[in-house]
């Protein structure tokens, strides 16, 4: 004989289970903790890096500003020395008579070519190391020298030495002149004619 069962329990009357339970409850909010502790201490961290580059950048900043004042300090209290002013000016006065002394020697229209050169030469030989020429004129036999010495007895000591040479040999100098000129220097002219030395002035 078969025997009937009818199940009278449906699903819709079956207890449904919550969604939010509890448990799922405290672990959704121990991972949320979790995360939020997460991002504190990585944004605590950052911090402290962000706060030691910013220390730094303020050390190096004062650092620079600290060596700006000194070099300014040093700018504003750098004076050149008064010796070195000196010797500037004199080696700019010897350069500026050199020039002038240049252009006087390739000028051909104010010396004469011949024996010039012979002169020139002789007078490179008896060079004299306190003695700076400036100008030098020769017309026919008559010659005048002027120029710089740094000490008034080198004048003569170097035209002694005019006897050892061919072309200045037995040449007289009636006309002799020293002045006192800036940096301990003495200005001479020394001639053979008036005329000469009238027209270099």
């Amino acid at each position: 004989m078969q025997k009937l069962s009818i199940n009278l329990m449906q699903d819709e009357l079956l207890a449904q289970q919550p969604l939010w339970t509890l448990a799922r409850v405290v672990g959704l909010w121990g991972i949320v903790a979790l995360a939020m502790m997460s991002w504190a201490m990585l944004t605590e961290l950052k911090l402290a890096e962000l706060t030691q580059a910013s220390s730094l950048m303020t050390e190096q900043k004062q650092q620079s500003a600290n060596y700006q004042a000194d070099l300014e300090k040093q700018v504003s209290s750098n004076q050149a020395d008064p010796l070195l002013q000196e010797k500037l000016a004199t080696v700019k006065l010897l350069l500026s008579k050199k020039k002038n002394l240049h252009q006087q020697l390739t000028n051909v229209a104010s010396t004469y070519a011949a024996g010039f050169s012979q002169a020139m030469t002789e007078l490179s030989e008896l060079h004299h190391k306190d003695i700076s020429l400036q100008q030098v004129k020769i017309h026919h036999d008559q010659l005048m020298f002027s120029g710089l010495a740094r000490q008034p007895n080198a004048v003569p000591v170097w035209l002694a030495k005019f006897e050892r040479a061919t072309f200045l040999s037995g040449q007289s100098f009636s006309h002799f002149r020293l002045a006192e000129a800036d940096n301990n220097m003495t200005l001479f002219t020394v001639s053979s004619s008036a005329q000469l030395v009238q027209s270099g002035e």
